[in-house]
């Protein structure tokens, strides 16, 4: 199976200059938990719900002090958060290349791009749901 077959098409996107409190927002709202950031070149990163609970970690813990966190999210921007450094992968490459990808680099999600264009990302739930409807 290909990556396109499997491939979830994906349109929401973020800047690295939005508040990672805009981030929330569309975790909760569209159910996502990994967002593409993107620049004036195209793909600068990636950001995740792991991401967003790193820098709230702390409240989390004990009795979390909800305004504070929501300070922190408000004041903190998706590029000082972000993973920069991608692993990405073409649409017409084996759906099981990606998936030892992310197993060797423990990742949850890998952009799907070709010719510096993003047309989607594969989760590991995308390789889930194929190789069961296999």
């Amino acid at each position: 199976m290909l990556v396109d077959e499997a491939m979830t098409v994906h349109t929401r996107t973020v800047s690295a200059d939005q508040s990672l409190s805009d981030v929330r927002s569309i975790f909760e709202e569209e159910g996502f938990r990994h967002l593409p950031v993107m620049g004036r070149d195209g793909l600068v990163g990636m950001i995740t719900h792991t991401d967003l609970m790193r820098v709230t970690y702390g409240a989390h813990i004990a009795e979390a002090d909800f305004e504070v966190n929501d300070l922190i999210l408000e004041s903190t921007t998706v590029e000082e958060s972000m993973s920069k450094h991608l692993k990405t992968i073409e649409s017409g490459a084996d759906l099981k290349e990606v998936a030892r990808m992310m197993r060797k680099y423990k990742i949850g999600c890998v952009p799907v791009v070709d010719n510096g264009q993003l047309l989607g990302l594969v989760t590991s739930t995308d390789i889930m749901s194929a190789y069961i409807s296999a």
